[in-house]
């Protein structure tokens, strides 16, 4: 039975970066766990300068409970294409469904919620600080009237996954990613007289390219890992990467220095593209068919609206006919009443006396 999330620890969640909450979304088994605390993470992402935008935050935690979709889906048989915890019904599921596809409405409602339950507890020194995280939140979430947030966080869903295994490679390296990378770098003798690798040169020339948009490899993992395998068979020969990825105890038992530094860069690039492919088949899955059923919902409502709309028109028209046909009734009653027979007493009554 796997360790539970506590409501003390969820009380104490708190932004710091996206590499910690990639680490530590990997650190939880629970699923329901994991929603909890994405919930929670960037809802106190707060108004400070942050490593990422909001909805870089927003994406790659998107991104996260993919990955945590794409492990329940493998041990199960049969999994509805929109289905995100498939262990769920469509109703218990609804929420995280929403989450993928409207993530800013989502965090809204969530953040309303919370304020409530903070508010109805009383404000104190205790929960000052989430609730004025709360409430910033809130309004931030509040003011996407033109929908500029939602259709950034969309927009990313889109673009080439280098920033998704950035993020990744970066959670492996702790955070610092950027100095993992410039260990990798040689010596100034090395520079001086070239004394390094055909690999190694590869690597690092594909790695750039992966990471710029205008390279024509942006975002090319198959590039990518090429050049990665290439470096680790180059440092262990006898190593073949269709066995599998090594253990990378070799890496620290065998190796210094860079190209210890090179070798680990290359097994942990295998390691997040490994990750990525996995999340893109079932996150890729979850969006469209989750985009696929909103619109079918929000058609179908149109429909009823048009139904409706006629069905009242149709009464409406029913109606005037009935209207209609009552008047030319009462007309021709009105027409024929001047023609009744009228009684003699009446008639000798209205006959005016000669004076």
């Amino acid at each position: 039975m796997p360790n539970r999330l506590t409501q003390e620890q969820l009380n104490n969640v708190h932004y710091v970066s996206i590499s910690d909450y990639v680490n530590r979304m990997d650190a939880i088994e629970n699923f329901e766990d994991k929603m909890a605390f994405t919930t929670r993470y960037l809802l106190s992402y707060g108004a400070e300068q942050r490593d990422v935008s909001l909805e870089e935050a927003i994406h790659i935690a998107k991104v996260k409970i993919a990955d945590a979709s794409a492990a329940l889906r493998k041990d199960m048989i049969m999994v509805p294409d929109e289905a995100v915890n498939p262990t769920l019904d469509a109703v218990q599921d609804a929420a995280n469904r929403r989450f993928m596809i409207d993530p800013i409405g989502y965090l809204k409602d969530q953040a309303a919620d919370m304020l409530h339950q903070e508010e109805e507890k009383g404000v104190t020194d205790a929960n000052s600080q989430k609730v004025a995280d709360l409430q910033l939140m809130y309004a931030v979430l509040s003011n996407d009237f033109d929908h500029s947030m939602s259709n950034k966080v969309s927009a990313l869903d889109v673009e080439p996954t280098s920033r998704d295994v950035k993020a990744r490679l970066n959670a492996k390296f702790g955070g610092r990613l950027e100095n993992a990378y410039e260990a990798t770098k040689p010596g100034v003798l090395a520079k001086m007289f070239n004394k390094y690798s055909t690999a190694y040169h590869n690597l690092d020339e594909t790695y750039k390219a992966f990471n710029n948009p205008d390279h024509a490899l942006y975002g090319d993992m198959n590039s990518l890992d090429k050049a990665a395998k290439e470096y680790l068979q180059h440092v262990f020969p006898s190593w073949n990467p269709n066995d599998g990825l090594m253990n990378p105890s070799l890496i620290s038992r065998h190796l210094k220095g860079t190209q210890a530094s090179r070798a680990l860069f290359s097994y942990n690039i295998l390691k997040a593209t490994a990750e990525q492919r996995e999340c893109e088949k079932a996150y890729d899955c979850i969006i469209s068919s989750n985009l696929q059923a909103r619109a079918l919902e929000e058609a179908n409502a149109g429909d009823e609206v048009l139904n409706q709309a006629d069905g009242n028109a149709a009464f409406q028209q029913g109606l005037q006919e009935d209207v209609n046909d009552l008047d030319q009734a009462q007309i021709e009653e009105d027409y024929h009443q001047n023609f009744a027979d009228v009684p003699e007493e009446e008639v000798e009554n209205d006959v005016p006396a000669v004076e």
